[in-house]
């Protein structure tokens, strides 16, 4: 992100962008854990967001807050069908990041750490996840590539 290429497109896709306005790149996260120490049978699927304003290094820092809790998604007990988990989770990441629709279209007023005021614009610029969630949101079946379309064999 913080190469500019990426930023530069973003921000020129914005006709209108008045002075002080500018791209937020959201980016939220996912990562499957386990809630039971004991028994290990019990997970859930919290849903981090952070935003590409931040340094790396901010972001990651456990002490900055760069990465705050949105949501926390239950496993499905028992299991359903592979297909079924892929949209509950996809359905699930929809609801949690629908209030980023309206400002993503029409900006939201912030206040920055400056101090100043300024009208951004939220985009989603990319997605933290490993294998198993990057196979539950694109879908993809599970052994295959979840960014490309070459057949495992």
């Amino acid at each position: 992100m913080w190469t500019a290429d990426w930023w530069w497109k973003t921000q020129a896709s914005f006709p209108l962008l008045e002075n002080g306005s500018t791209v937020v790149p959201v980016i939220p996260g996912s990562d499957k854990t386990m809630l039971s120490t004991l028994s290990g049978d019990k997970s859930a699927w919290p849903v981090y967001l952070s935003i590409g304003n931040l340094s790396k290094a901010k972001r990651r820092s456990v002490k900055s807050n760069g990465l705050i809790l949105i949501g926390l998604l239950p496993r499905c007990p028992n299991g359903p069908k592979t297909h079924t988990i892929k949209i509950e989770y996809q359905e699930s990441m929809a609801k949690i990041l629908r209030p980023l629709e309206e400002p993503a279209k029409s900006g939201i007023k912030v206040l920055c750490a400056d101090g100043r005021t300024r009208h951004v614009y939220p985009r989603i610029a990319s997605f933290l996840a490993d294998y198993p969630e990057q196979y539950n949101i694109t879908g993809v079946k599970y052994g295959w590539c979840p960014h490309c379309e070459i057949d495992p064999d």
